[in-house]
């Protein structure tokens, strides 16, 4: 078992005096209003979950859902005290984790120091494994970068910072591209998928374009001729191609090659120029990740060379991050109207929820980014690598 927890601060945690936080009230399903009930019908059917926490006053917290066990936990802690027995038998046998992301999310307090902390207060409980910069591959240092740039803005909203780190590494799209490759027919013939093109070739006679939707917009995407796996399967992982803006034409047929070749059922492709300013413009998506290993190997080698973009967030299958891939998740949405979140959305909401989090508390001893980094670590992803963990993987594939 590999624990995150700071060995030396097990005892303290074992034997610490604990309370539910009082800026929370933890409300069931039954106590809540119509609306707060509709809004969260998506939970209401997950049988695991109690209700959700409600901030009382304006303290900067968030509305969170709640476990039956969590809600047990808070209940027995309305009044301050040390853990239940059975709890700090199972935590001295299996680790101190679940306390600990109870701590560092606000759920629950321990008393320190003459009062009661949680949240950035508490990250000295965990171990951190950081690396100096110089020792990480290229997209772990352009992820790094992206958080510390999401930590210098001025946005206390988790969405709005959340979009701004997703979008980071973007090309600008100026004038001039605007002119050159802006409009449709001349962006066609610039990646060569009009109908003369080397690229649109190779699709249309390997490949079928799906029917665009709300959510494919801005992308055109391909599912292999004849391959009826694109309806009805499981894609969780995904591999991104990412070569600059400019190596496009040149990579592009290369990648399509490939894809029909070893059989890809479905892949995306940046649809106009704002989709191919995106560090993420090419995207192919496999429900093993011994299918990632394979096709990313073989790109890797057919594309040697290529200028590099380079997606933040996800993690390198080549040593120049031209390859990458993630881990879409499966977390259960709050609200109704949300859509299932990509790895980088998923990735980039959580960081963003833990710098807000950590900029509110202003604890000098971590930098907020660092925080966000090591509280991603718990939620299963290796920031040093931005892998996810083989129990983050096991969890996704029950």
């Amino acid at each position: 078992m590999v624990t995150h927890v700071d060995v030396g601060m097990v005892p303290l945690i074992l034997d610490g005096i604990f309370r539910a936080n009082p800026d929370y009230d933890l409300v069931p399903f039954e106590g809540m209003s119509r609306v707060e009930a509709d809004a969260l019908g998506a939970l209401r059917s997950d049988g695991n979950c109690a209700g959700i926490l409600r901030p009382v006053r304006d303290s900067g917290l968030r509305v969170k859902s709640v476990c039956h066990q969590t809600a047990q936990l808070l209940h027995g802690l309305k009044s301050a005290g040390r853990l239940p027995s059975p709890l700090r038998e199972h935590l001295a046998r299996e680790g101190c984790e679940p306390i600990v992301e109870l701590l560092l999310d606000d759920i629950i307090q321990i008393s320190r120091n003459g009062r009661f902390e949680s949240g950035p207060l508490v990250s000295d409980l965990l171990r951190s494994a950081a690396p100096a910069s110089g020792m990480l591959g290229p997209l772990a240092s352009l992820s790094r970068d992206a958080l510390v740039y999401g930590q210098r803005l001025a946005i206390d909203d988790p969405q709005r910072l959340a979009a701004q780190m997703y979008f980071y590494n973007r090309t600008p799209v100026t004038p001039h591209l605007s002119r050159r490759i802006g409009e449709a027919e001349r962006f066609a013939r610039f990646l060569g998928t009009d109908h003369d093109g080397r690229c649109g070739r190779l699709l249309r006679d390997g490949a079928r374009r799906l029917p665009a939707t709300v959510q494919s917009q801005g992308w055109d995407i391909w599912a292999l001729q004849g391959d009826g796996r694109a309806h009805g399967t499981a894609f969780d992982y995904k591999i991104y191609v990412s070569p600059t803006l400019e190596a496009m034409p040149e990579v592009l047929p290369v990648v399509v090659a490939v894809f029909l070749e070893q059989g890809v059922p479905l892949f995306k492709v940046g649809s106009d120029l704002p989709g191919l300013a995106r560090p993420d413009k090419i995207v192919a998506y496999f429900s093993r990740f011994e299918q990632v290993e394979a096709i990313g190997a073989v790109l890797a080698e057919r594309l040697a060379g290529t200028p590099v973009h380079g997606v933040p967030f996800t993690a390198e299958l080549s040593a120049d991050g031209l390859i990458s891939w993630g881990m879409d998740p499966h977390e259960a949405r709050m609200f109704d109207w949300q859509e299932r979140a990509s790895w980088r959305v998923w990735v980039a909401h959580h960081l963003a929820r833990s710098l807000i989090d950590a900029k509110r508390t202003r604890n000098h001893a971590i930098a907020p980014w660092q925080f966000a980094l090591e509280r991603l670590r718990l939620d299963g992803v290796d920031p040093d690598t931005w892998t996810p963990t083989q129990a983050y993987q096991d969890k996704i594939q029950r």
